[in-house]
């Protein structure tokens, strides 16, 4: 039979100096008085394929016999091929050695074939053919029963799941619940983050909006400035202007003025002349009374020109004299122009405004209230704000990230949870097929039931049997007798050794606590098993149990071995 165990080989290990135990396809019973080192062996088995559960509690260097410096178990596997094809095709031999080594100072290792191998790949081999050295109900030591029935139903469930392989769907809701929990927790951690920064944001959104406000005041308070002072060049061109107008009209006005005293002047002479002429007359032949007529009248239009010719040159002095102040006070306009257009064109281009220097200082002492009703605002406000935005827009971004993933873990642990139900459910469905298969035949019946499996902490498993008639009650160490637990938990274990497909299996003492009546039914059970008799399912394989004393009756074809301790070392002497 491909992929069972042909021998063990025990050199220096516990109470055996050197011994090799042949075993055959289908049921090995190996028997002997307590004491005689039964145990051992399977023990032995155990530590040569890796089992982790060997290892715990104990040193690996104590199992070596007393006296020696190490200790070597092996493991035969047989890889001969079947249908052409060979169990592990990596080896072209028929059997396959597995050895571990085990010194005193602590140190082991594990060889295949006479190669030195990790444990891990040794393993490995071991899976490959469905041999799980770890799977507890694959190699059931001593106690397993009476341990079993004090689990609770919980534990039995977690038990049972690693038994089948269905562990990993545990492991990934526990992973997902693990996650989701640091999910929530970040996402706590996001918000109560992005509350205190929502209110410093709001600290610094109100600082930005008075400084953009300030900023838009001062920005009118600078043109309203501006505008101010080109209405005040304005203003001083205008006064310029008016003062050239008047210069002009002055210069107009002197030499009008200058004209008529010309005028005034050429008819002061020719009134000499007409007066001298009137004297020449009288003095020679004209009439005195005429003659002084006439020249009365002539000295009086000499007389009146005279005084207009005063007067215009005395207006003409006042028009110069004006002149010369307009023409002072024009020099003064300009200087005061050029300054004005200066301080103007330091404030910025020309503005050309309507308005009058009143109106728009009436309008800068209003913005420049409102500028002074904002108050103070910090400085840099801008790049404050700015940064505390990012600061925000980065834990908003976290915080709903932090939402997503939780919603996500949250979908993704509902649908671990409901495959894991699933898988549980389906496996213990057939599982619980076998169990009500195998317990009539011990004159009982039972069944399996799930409970709570909406919530994985509490998930468990109930086994129901009963033997009276009176009806079924749940696996109880105080409500069954020893006998009944002990039968209602190997059929139970049997049921889930006729899931799990393996090579071999193997049972220590379980019928520490049966009568001899339902110990045989156990052991007819098992050879049954072992052969794929009386049950749905193709089973088969191969058995080793170890047990006190064989049952009464031994089909034939089962190998008996047969354990004796002589003089402090155990020994194989017969195979029946």
């Amino acid at each position: 039979m491909n992929g069972i165990i042909k021998e063990v080989i025990l050199e220096n290990f516990m109470s055996y100096r050197y011994a090799r135990i042949p075993l055959k396809g289908g049921v090995n019973l190996i028997v002997g008085p307590n004491g005689s080192g039964k145990s051992t062996i399977l023990l032995a088995i155990s530590v040569a394929l890796g089992q982790t559960y060997t290892e715990r509690g104990r040193r690996l260097s104590d199992l070596i016999r007393r006296g020696e410096n190490f200790a070597r178990v092996t493991v035969v596997i047989n890889n001969s091929p079947l249908n052409g094809k060979r169990p592990l095709p990596w080896f072209r031999s028929d059997e396959i050695y597995f050895s571990r080594y085990i010194r005193g100072d602590g140190q082991y290792w594990h060889e295949v074939n006479g190669k030195v191998v990790p444990k891990v790949q040794a393993q490995s081999y071991l899976k490959k053919i469905g041999l799980d050295p770890d799977n507890m109900l694959i190699i059931m030591h001593q106690n397993m029963v009476e341990e079993f029935i004090y689990l609770s139903p919980q534990d039995k469930l977690k038990l049972v799941e690693e038994a089948v392989g269905l562990g990993q769907y545990r492991l990934k809701i526990v992973q997902s619940m693990k996650e989701l929990e640091l999910a929530v927790s970040e996402e706590k951690k996001a918000l109560e983050m992005l509350e205190k920064a929502d209110q410093t944001m709001k600290y610094w959104e109100e600082m930005y909006e008075k400084w953009k406000r300030k900023k838009a005041l001062e920005e009118k308070l600078d043109y309203l400035r501006r505008e101010l002072s080109w209405i005040k060049v304005l203003e001083r061109e205008l006064k310029v202007k008016e003062i050239e107008r008047r210069i002009d009209e002055l210069n107009r006005n002197v030499e009008n003025t200058k004209a008529s005293i010309q005028e005034l002047m050429k008819g002061e002479s020719e009134a000499q002349e007409k007066i001298e002429e009137i004297e020449d007359q009288i003095t020679s032949d004209l009439p005195l009374k005429e003659g002084l007529a006439r020249l009365r009248r002539e000295w009086l239009q000499y007389s009146s020109l005279l005084a207009e010719r005063k007067v215009e040159e005395f207006r003409l002095e006042i028009l110069q004299d004006e002149l010369s102040r307009l023409i002072a006070d024009l020099k003064r306009a300009k200087r005061k122009l050029d300054e004005e257009i200066s301080r103007a064109s330091e404030m910025g281009e020309r503005i050309s405004s309507e308005r009058s220097e009143e109106e728009v200082e009436e309008e800068l002492r209003k913005v420049e209230l409102a500028i002074a009703s904002i108050g103070k605002v910090p400085s840099k406000v801008k790049e404050a704000y700015e940064k505390y935005r990012e600061i925000y827009r980065q834990l908003r971004e976290r915080a709903e990230q932090a939402i997503e993933n939780r919603n996500k873990l949250s979908i993704e642990l509902e649908k671990r949870r409901k495959i894991w139900k699933s898988r549980v459910e389906e496996v213990l469905g057939e599982i619980s097929f076998l169990y009500k298969q195998l317990l009539p035949k011990l004159g009982g019946t039972g069944e399996l039931k799930l409970v709570h499996m909406d919530n994985l902490e509490e998930a468990g498993l109930e086994i129901y049997s009963d033997f009276t008639g009176l009806g079924l009650t749940p696996l109880d160490p105080y409500r069954h007798s020893g006998g009944e637990r002990s039968v209602t938990v190997m059929c139970f274990f049997l049921a889930l050794q006729g899931y799990i497909k393996s090579p071999f299996r193997a049972v220590d003492e379980f019928d520490v606590h049966m009568d001899p009546r339902n110990r045989d039914l156990i052991f007819q059970l098992i050879f049954e098993m072992a052969e794929g008799e009386g049950m749905d399912r193709d089973l088969g394989g191969q058995y080793l149990i170890i047990t006190p004393a064989p049952p009464s009756k031994v089909p034939e074809g089962i190998n008996v071995i047969i354990v004796q301790k002589v003089r402090g070392l155990s020994a194989t002497p017969g195979v029946m």
